[in-house]
Protein backbone atom coordinates (compact mmCIF):
# COMPACT_ATOMS: atom_id res chain seq x y z
CA UNK A 1 0.00 0.00 0.00
CA UNK A 2 2.98 2.33 0.01
CA UNK A 3 3.40 4.50 3.07
CA UNK A 4 0.63 3.96 5.56
CA UNK A 5 0.14 5.58 8.92
CA UNK A 6 -2.56 3.79 10.82
CA UNK A 7 -4.05 2.99 14.16
CA UNK A 8 -4.69 -0.50 15.53
CA UNK A 9 -6.18 -1.48 18.88
CA UNK A 10 -4.14 -3.74 21.10
CA UNK A 11 -5.13 -4.46 24.71
CA UNK A 12 -7.44 -1.44 24.87
CA UNK A 13 -5.01 1.26 23.87
CA UNK A 14 -4.02 2.76 20.56
CA UNK A 15 -0.87 2.20 18.58
CA UNK A 16 -0.39 4.02 15.27
CA UNK A 17 1.29 1.28 13.26
CA UNK A 18 1.09 -0.38 9.86
CA UNK A 19 -2.03 -2.43 9.46
CA UNK A 20 -2.04 -5.62 11.53
CA UNK A 21 -5.24 -7.56 11.35
CA UNK A 22 -5.93 -7.74 15.05
CA UNK A 23 -9.69 -7.55 15.37
CA UNK A 24 -12.25 -8.91 12.92
CA UNK A 25 -15.92 -8.43 13.49
CA UNK A 26 -19.05 -10.12 12.18
CA UNK A 27 -22.48 -8.69 12.76
CA UNK A 28 -26.09 -9.77 12.15
CA UNK A 29 -28.12 -7.43 9.95
CA UNK A 30 -31.53 -6.24 11.01
CA UNK A 31 -34.39 -7.92 9.23
CA UNK A 32 -37.44 -5.82 10.13
CA UNK A 33 -38.00 -3.02 7.51
CA UNK A 34 -39.07 -0.35 10.02
CA UNK A 35 -36.14 -1.13 12.26
CA UNK A 36 -33.84 -1.06 9.24
CA UNK A 37 -34.94 2.46 8.28
CA UNK A 38 -34.49 3.78 11.82
CA UNK A 39 -31.14 2.04 12.11
CA UNK A 40 -29.93 3.64 8.87
CA UNK A 41 -31.00 7.08 10.04
CA UNK A 42 -29.16 6.61 13.32
CA UNK A 43 -26.05 5.46 11.49
CA UNK A 44 -26.14 8.43 9.12
CA UNK A 45 -26.56 10.81 12.05
CA UNK A 46 -23.66 9.17 13.91
CA UNK A 47 -21.47 9.58 10.82
CA UNK A 48 -22.51 13.23 10.42
CA UNK A 49 -21.96 14.15 14.08
CA UNK A 50 -18.62 12.35 14.39
CA UNK A 51 -17.09 13.91 11.27
CA UNK A 52 -18.42 17.33 12.27
CA UNK A 53 -16.60 17.04 15.61
CA UNK A 54 -13.38 15.73 14.09
CA UNK A 55 -13.28 18.34 11.33
CA UNK A 56 -14.02 21.10 13.85
CA UNK A 57 -11.20 19.85 16.08
CA UNK A 58 -8.66 20.13 13.26
CA UNK A 59 -10.03 23.52 12.20
CA UNK A 60 -9.65 24.82 15.76
CA UNK A 61 -6.01 23.77 16.06
CA UNK A 62 -4.96 24.64 12.54
CA UNK A 63 -6.52 28.10 12.53
CA UNK A 64 -6.00 29.26 16.09
CA UNK A 65 -2.58 27.75 16.76
CA UNK A 66 -0.96 26.61 13.52
CA UNK A 67 -2.39 29.57 11.54
CA UNK A 68 -3.18 27.32 8.56
CA UNK A 69 -6.34 28.24 6.66
CA UNK A 70 -6.37 25.69 3.84
CA UNK A 71 -6.13 21.94 3.49
CA UNK A 72 -4.39 19.83 0.90
CA UNK A 73 -7.22 17.88 -0.84
CA UNK A 74 -7.81 14.43 0.61
CA UNK A 75 -10.38 11.65 0.15
CA UNK A 76 -12.08 10.18 3.20
CA UNK A 77 -13.22 6.63 3.95
CA UNK A 78 -15.16 6.30 7.20
CA UNK A 79 -16.99 3.14 8.23
CA UNK A 80 -19.12 1.45 10.84
CA UNK A 81 -19.92 -2.28 11.10
CA UNK A 82 -22.29 -2.10 8.13
CA UNK A 83 -21.64 0.90 5.89
CA UNK A 84 -18.73 2.78 4.38
CA UNK A 85 -19.07 6.56 3.93
CA UNK A 86 -16.68 8.06 1.42
CA UNK A 87 -15.79 11.05 -0.76
CA UNK A 88 -13.79 8.83 -3.11
CA UNK A 89 -15.05 8.28 -6.63
CA UNK A 90 -13.49 4.83 -6.66
CA UNK A 91 -15.07 1.84 -4.96
CA UNK A 92 -18.31 3.53 -3.96
CA UNK A 93 -19.74 4.75 -7.29
CA UNK A 94 -22.92 2.78 -6.79
CA UNK A 95 -23.48 4.14 -3.30
CA UNK A 96 -26.31 6.41 -2.18
CA UNK A 97 -25.70 10.11 -1.63
CA UNK A 98 -25.92 11.09 2.05
CA UNK A 99 -25.73 14.32 3.99
CA UNK A 100 -22.19 14.99 5.12
CA UNK A 101 -19.84 17.73 6.24
CA UNK A 102 -17.49 19.90 4.23
CA UNK A 103 -14.05 20.57 5.70
CA UNK A 104 -12.57 24.07 5.67
CA UNK A 105 -11.79 24.80 1.98
CA UNK A 106 -12.75 21.28 0.84
CA UNK A 107 -16.25 20.61 -0.51
CA UNK A 108 -17.44 17.01 -0.66
CA UNK A 109 -20.12 14.78 -2.09
CA UNK A 110 -20.55 11.93 0.36
CA UNK A 111 -21.81 8.49 -0.59
CA UNK A 112 -22.67 5.45 1.48
CA UNK A 113 -22.94 1.77 0.71
CA UNK A 114 -22.70 -1.58 2.48
CA UNK A 115 -19.12 -2.76 2.70
CA UNK A 116 -19.79 -6.47 3.32
CA UNK A 117 -16.80 -6.61 5.68
CA UNK A 118 -14.20 -5.25 3.23
CA UNK A 119 -13.15 -1.77 2.16
CA UNK A 120 -12.14 -0.70 -1.35
CA UNK A 121 -9.70 2.17 -0.89
CA UNK A 122 -9.06 5.06 -3.29
CA UNK A 123 -5.83 3.40 -4.48
CA UNK A 124 -7.88 0.26 -5.36
CA UNK A 125 -6.52 -1.74 -2.42
CA UNK A 126 -9.08 -4.04 -0.82
CA UNK A 127 -8.84 -4.51 2.96
CA UNK A 128 -10.82 -6.76 5.27
CA UNK A 129 -12.74 -4.77 7.87
CA UNK A 130 -10.58 -4.06 10.91
CA UNK A 131 -10.17 -1.51 13.65
CA UNK A 132 -7.69 0.74 11.82
CA UNK A 133 -7.09 4.41 11.20
CA UNK A 134 -4.48 5.75 8.79
CA UNK A 135 -3.56 8.30 6.16
CA UNK A 136 -1.85 7.12 3.00
CA UNK A 137 -0.30 8.40 -0.16
CA UNK A 138 -2.23 7.32 -3.26
CA UNK A 139 0.30 5.41 -5.34
CA UNK A 140 -2.02 5.72 -8.33
CA UNK A 141 -1.40 9.44 -8.45
CA UNK A 142 -4.66 10.53 -6.87
CA UNK A 143 -5.26 12.52 -3.71
CA UNK A 144 -3.98 11.22 -0.36
CA UNK A 145 -6.69 9.39 1.52
CA UNK A 146 -7.74 8.89 5.11
CA UNK A 147 -9.43 5.85 6.65
CA UNK A 148 -11.06 5.65 10.09
CA UNK A 149 -13.85 3.81 11.92
CA UNK A 150 -16.81 5.76 13.27
CA UNK A 151 -17.34 5.95 17.06
CA UNK A 152 -19.73 3.00 17.27
CA UNK A 153 -17.11 0.70 15.83
CA UNK A 154 -14.57 1.82 18.45
CA UNK A 155 -17.14 1.34 21.21
CA UNK A 156 -17.99 -2.19 20.04
CA UNK A 157 -14.29 -3.02 20.25
CA UNK A 158 -14.18 -1.90 23.89
CA UNK A 159 -11.75 0.94 23.24
CA UNK A 160 -11.23 3.22 26.23
CA UNK A 161 -8.76 5.54 27.91
CA UNK A 162 -8.67 6.11 31.65
CA UNK A 163 -7.21 9.58 31.25
CA UNK A 164 -9.02 10.79 28.14
CA UNK A 165 -12.25 8.85 27.71
CA UNK A 166 -13.18 7.22 24.40
CA UNK A 167 -14.55 10.30 22.61
CA UNK A 168 -11.49 12.41 23.35
CA UNK A 169 -9.20 9.53 22.51
CA UNK A 170 -10.63 8.89 19.05
CA UNK A 171 -10.77 12.62 18.28
CA UNK A 172 -7.09 12.70 19.15
CA UNK A 173 -6.46 9.73 16.87
CA UNK A 174 -8.17 11.60 14.04
CA UNK A 175 -5.97 14.66 14.64
CA UNK A 176 -2.79 12.59 14.75
CA UNK A 177 -3.51 10.65 11.59
CA UNK A 178 -5.02 13.55 9.67
CA UNK A 179 -1.85 15.56 10.26
CA UNK A 180 -0.04 12.90 8.19
CA UNK A 181 -2.46 13.40 5.30
CA UNK A 182 -1.22 16.99 5.12
CA UNK A 183 2.45 15.98 5.03
CA UNK A 184 2.59 13.94 1.85
CA UNK A 185 4.49 16.64 -0.06
CA UNK A 186 7.41 16.67 2.36
CA UNK A 187 7.68 13.89 4.94
CA UNK A 188 5.65 11.45 2.86
CA UNK A 189 8.01 11.86 -0.08
CA UNK A 190 11.03 11.40 2.19
CA UNK A 191 9.63 8.15 3.54
CA UNK A 192 9.02 6.89 0.02
CA UNK A 193 12.61 7.80 -0.84
CA UNK A 194 14.10 6.01 2.16
CA UNK A 195 11.91 2.98 1.67
CA UNK A 196 12.93 2.74 -1.98
CA UNK A 197 16.66 2.97 -1.26
CA UNK A 198 16.87 0.61 1.71
CA UNK A 199 15.82 -2.92 2.53
CA UNK A 200 16.13 -3.89 6.18
CA UNK A 201 14.02 -7.06 5.82
CA UNK A 202 11.38 -5.49 8.04
CA UNK A 203 8.36 -3.29 7.45
CA UNK A 204 9.44 0.31 6.89
CA UNK A 205 7.28 2.29 9.28
CA UNK A 206 7.53 4.66 12.23
CA UNK A 207 8.49 1.76 14.53
CA UNK A 208 11.41 0.50 12.47
CA UNK A 209 14.05 1.67 14.96
CA UNK A 210 12.15 0.16 17.89
CA UNK A 211 11.51 -3.08 16.03
CA UNK A 212 15.19 -3.53 15.22
CA UNK A 213 16.86 -2.32 18.41
CA UNK A 214 14.36 -3.02 21.22
CA UNK A 215 15.86 -6.47 21.87
CA UNK A 216 19.29 -4.89 22.39
CA UNK A 217 19.34 -4.35 26.16
CA UNK A 218 22.14 -1.77 26.03
CA UNK A 219 20.29 0.26 23.41
CA UNK A 220 17.02 -0.01 25.35
CA UNK A 221 18.68 1.22 28.53
CA UNK A 222 20.08 4.26 26.73
CA UNK A 223 16.70 5.04 25.24
CA UNK A 224 14.92 4.59 28.60
CA UNK A 225 17.38 6.97 30.28
CA UNK A 226 16.93 9.46 27.47
CA UNK A 227 13.12 9.48 27.53
CA UNK A 228 13.03 9.64 31.32
CA UNK A 229 15.31 12.68 31.21
CA UNK A 230 13.09 14.51 28.71
CA UNK A 231 9.82 13.93 30.57
CA UNK A 232 11.39 14.73 33.93
CA UNK A 233 12.51 18.06 32.47
CA UNK A 234 9.00 18.67 31.11
CA UNK A 235 7.35 17.77 34.43
CA UNK A 236 9.67 20.07 36.38
CA UNK A 237 9.55 22.86 33.74
CA UNK A 238 13.33 22.68 33.28
CA UNK A 239 13.62 24.28 29.85
CA UNK A 240 16.92 26.09 30.24
CA UNK A 241 19.59 25.77 27.57
CA UNK A 242 21.83 23.49 29.66
CA UNK A 243 19.09 20.97 30.49
CA UNK A 244 17.73 20.81 26.95
CA UNK A 245 21.23 20.57 25.52
CA UNK A 246 22.03 17.67 27.83
CA UNK A 247 18.95 15.77 26.69
CA UNK A 248 19.72 16.32 23.01
CA UNK A 249 23.31 15.19 23.58
CA UNK A 250 22.00 11.91 25.01
CA UNK A 251 19.83 11.44 21.94
CA UNK A 252 22.64 12.10 19.48
CA UNK A 253 25.13 9.97 21.40
CA UNK A 254 22.72 7.04 21.16
CA UNK A 255 22.29 7.59 17.44
CA UNK A 256 26.04 7.95 16.87
CA UNK A 257 26.80 4.75 18.77
CA UNK A 258 24.25 2.50 17.07
CA UNK A 259 23.47 4.00 13.69
CA UNK A 260 26.56 2.78 11.86
CA UNK A 261 27.34 0.47 8.98
CA UNK A 262 24.14 -0.89 7.47
CA UNK A 263 22.14 1.33 9.84
CA UNK A 264 23.98 4.57 9.00
CA UNK A 265 20.87 6.07 7.40
CA UNK A 266 18.89 5.52 10.62
CA UNK A 267 20.13 8.85 11.96
CA UNK A 268 17.94 10.64 9.43
CA UNK A 269 15.20 8.01 9.54
CA UNK A 270 14.94 8.24 13.33
CA UNK A 271 14.72 12.05 13.21
CA UNK A 272 12.13 11.85 10.44
CA UNK A 273 9.78 9.60 12.38
CA UNK A 274 10.38 11.45 15.66
CA UNK A 275 9.22 14.59 13.88
CA UNK A 276 6.20 13.12 12.08
CA UNK A 277 4.91 11.06 14.98
CA UNK A 278 5.76 13.75 17.51
CA UNK A 279 3.75 16.32 15.59
CA UNK A 280 0.79 13.94 15.41
CA UNK A 281 0.87 13.47 19.18
CA UNK A 282 1.41 17.18 19.74
CA UNK A 283 -1.62 18.07 17.59
CA UNK A 284 -3.66 15.64 19.67
CA UNK A 285 -2.36 17.26 22.88
CA UNK A 286 -3.16 20.78 21.68
CA UNK A 287 -6.82 19.92 21.17
CA UNK A 288 -7.11 17.94 24.40
CA UNK A 289 -5.87 20.93 26.44
CA UNK A 290 -7.66 23.68 24.49
CA UNK A 291 -10.55 25.35 26.31
CA UNK A 292 -12.71 24.86 23.19
CA UNK A 293 -11.52 21.28 22.74
CA UNK A 294 -11.05 18.58 25.35
CA UNK A 295 -10.37 21.18 28.07
CA UNK A 296 -8.18 18.77 30.03
CA UNK A 297 -5.37 19.63 32.39
CA UNK A 298 -1.97 19.37 30.71
CA UNK A 299 -0.72 16.67 33.09
CA UNK A 300 -3.75 14.47 32.36
CA UNK A 301 -3.47 15.07 28.62
CA UNK A 302 0.24 14.21 28.57
CA UNK A 303 -0.38 10.90 30.35
CA UNK A 304 -3.25 10.09 28.02
CA UNK A 305 -1.31 10.92 24.86
CA UNK A 306 1.74 8.93 25.98
CA UNK A 307 -0.31 5.71 26.57
CA UNK A 308 2.39 4.33 28.82
CA UNK A 309 5.23 5.18 26.44
CA UNK A 310 4.85 1.94 24.50
CA UNK A 311 5.78 3.38 21.10
CA UNK A 312 9.15 5.03 21.00
CA UNK A 313 8.90 7.39 18.04
CA UNK A 314 5.58 8.77 19.24
CA UNK A 315 6.65 9.11 22.87
CA UNK A 316 10.00 10.78 22.32
CA UNK A 317 8.74 12.84 19.39
CA UNK A 318 5.93 14.16 21.60
CA UNK A 319 8.42 15.13 24.31
CA UNK A 320 10.55 17.00 21.78
CA UNK A 321 7.56 19.04 20.57
CA UNK A 322 6.59 19.87 24.16
CA UNK A 323 10.11 21.22 24.59
CA UNK A 324 9.99 23.10 21.30
CA UNK A 325 6.75 24.87 22.24
CA UNK A 326 8.46 26.28 25.33
CA UNK A 327 11.21 27.79 23.17
CA UNK A 328 9.23 29.39 20.37
CA UNK A 329 5.72 30.06 19.06
CA UNK A 330 4.41 27.38 16.74
CA UNK A 331 3.61 29.92 14.01
CA UNK A 332 7.36 30.39 13.56
CA UNK A 333 8.00 26.77 12.63
CA UNK A 334 4.73 25.05 11.79
CA UNK A 335 4.81 26.01 8.11
CA UNK A 336 7.76 23.69 7.60
CA UNK A 337 5.78 20.77 8.99
CA UNK A 338 3.13 21.04 6.26
CA UNK A 339 5.05 22.50 3.32
CA UNK A 340 7.30 20.93 0.71
CA UNK A 341 10.50 20.80 2.78
CA UNK A 342 11.48 18.72 5.79
CA UNK A 343 13.15 19.85 8.98
CA UNK A 344 13.55 17.72 12.07
CA UNK A 345 12.21 18.71 15.45
CA UNK A 346 15.71 18.37 16.92
CA UNK A 347 17.10 20.86 14.38
CA UNK A 348 14.30 23.27 15.26
CA UNK A 349 15.14 22.96 18.96
CA UNK A 350 18.85 23.58 18.33
CA UNK A 351 18.07 26.60 16.18
CA UNK A 352 15.92 28.13 18.90
CA UNK A 353 18.48 27.48 21.61
CA UNK A 354 20.92 29.85 19.94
Amino acid sequence: MGNVFYTAIEEKYISMKRIVHILLFSFLSLSVPGQQINDDKERNLAFYNATKKWFSAWKLISKEIYKIDKLIPVDFVFFDDKYVYSTSTYGIQAGNTVRGNNFMNLKFQWKRKQHNDSLILPDKTVLPLNLMSFAAENAGGGKPFFVMPLPGFWAQAGVSSKELGMENLITGVFLHEFSHSQQMQNFGKKITEYEGHHNFNIDFNDDIVQNIFSKDTSYSKLYAKEIEFFYSAIKSNMFDEVTIGEGLSMLHERQAKYFRGEFKSFHEIDNLFLTMEGLGQYSMFLWLTHSKGGNLKKEVAIDGVRRGGSWWSQDEGFALFLILEKLTLSKKWIGGMFGDKTESVTDLIYRNLQ
